[in-house]
């Protein structure tokens, strides 16, 4: 761990201000701070505190835990922000920020035949050393081929490639030198919960008196169901393995009471089923209607089908109706019969003979 806060401590003081150093060493020193704690110890407000290390917070400096508590003598919950240092993910983050500012730095790299030394200052043209050499030249040097005004060679100042990577290399070896270390060790986790078991107390005085508060049980904060009901969630799960594929005989005796319970409480009221003049039994037909049927009459048998519903009477029916389209079609056979003697009758146009005497 304290390699990691070392690593930690040289970065910001590389690359921030005072007050971002101050914060990471105040967050070393007391492992974890609420706000208003840090705020006191910096001498300034929570607002210009939270704008402050919202910075070290998007580059992974410090990590933020925000938790419900309860001031003492209140009721009403507030939710307080805690700050603290992951540093697991700090320190990725670093690994990360180096290796693409190298490889950015990397693709810099001109070669040597391609780099632009010469320079016009007249018409900012640009040439190699190959390149001028084919040019003009005077006792001043040589001379630009569009506007024949003297080149200038570039110091060094501009070059980039190997030489910004020797330079990064040198300016970076006291964070490259530390990461080869930190990672044939193991850095521990520091969440917030054990970030603030040891966390050391701030000590304020008498014109910044401090106030006690507690974490807020989110299980009793949880809003109940039923008004004045405390727990409202499940405090236990049974599971019955059964070995049968089917339902178990308990299951089936249970759903044919469902079902008996559910037919009770849909039956149809006495007065509907029943005369009120006669008290005979009404039986509803498929049409709509209904016929008045005797206590003895048309019981049902034990698997609910009538007895007389056993497709006899609409045999008869269609024998019956068969029967009489029979006598039907004879008819009209004898019908067209009479009417086609008449008919020869007139047809062959003899006439009474009246003898005489």
């Amino acid at each position: 761990m304290e390699l990691a806060q070392e690593l930690v401590r040289h970065c910001v003081r590389s690359f921030y201000d005072t007050k971002h150093i101050i914060v990471i060493e105040t967050l070393i020193i007391h492992s974890a701070l609420r706000d208003d704690d840090m705020a006191v110890l910096m001498g300034m407000n929570t607002k210009d505190l939270h704008k402050l290390c919202g910075r070290l917070k998007e580059d992974r400096f410090l990590a933020v835990h925000t938790r419900s508590e309860i001031k003492e003598g209140q009721q009403r919950p507030q939710n307080r922000t805690y700050y603290y240092i992951d540093y697991r993910a700090t320190i990725d983050a670093i690994k990360w920020r180096i290796y693409t500012i190298d490889k950015e730095i990397q693709g810099n790299t001109v070669p040597a035949a391609e780099r632009k030394e010469y320079f016009c200052g007249r018409c900012k043209a640009e040439y190699t050393i190959l390149e001028v050499l084919s040019f003009e030249s005077t006792m001043a040097g040589w001379l630009c081929d569009r506007c024949k005004f003297v080149l200038m060679h570039d110091d060094g100042s501009s070059h980039g490639g190997h030489e910004q990577s020797t330079k990064l290399n040198a300016q970076f070896k006291f964070i490259t030198s530390m990461l080869p270390k930190l990672d044939q060790v193991v850095i521990p986790e520091n969440t917030f919960e054990k970030a603030f078991e040891v966390a050391v107390k701030v000590v304020r005085d008498e014109t910044n008196p401090a106030y006690e508060t507690t974490p807020m049980d989110l299980a009793a904060s949880r809003p109940a169901a039923v008004k004045g009901l405390a727990n409202t969630g499940p405090t236990s799960i049974k599971i019955t393995l059964n070995e049968e594929s089917g339902p178990s005989e308990a299951e089936q005796a249970a759903e044919r009471q469902r079902k008996e319970r559910i037919a009770a409480q849909n039956a149809m009221p006495v007065h509907f089923t029943h005369s009120t003049v006669t008290g005979e039994q009404i039986k509803f037909t498929a049409h709509n209607s209904y016929m008045s049927v005797s206590a003895g009459e048309d019981q049902k048998n034990t698997d609910g089908v009538s007895a007389n519903d056993d497709g006899t009477e609409i045999d008869d029916y269609f024998a019956r109706l068969k029967e009489e389209q029979a006598k039907e079609a004879a008819r009209e056979q004898d019908e067209e019969g009479d009417s086609d003697d008449e008919d020869d009758d007139e047809d062959l146009g003899f006439e009474d003979v009246i003898t005489n005497g």
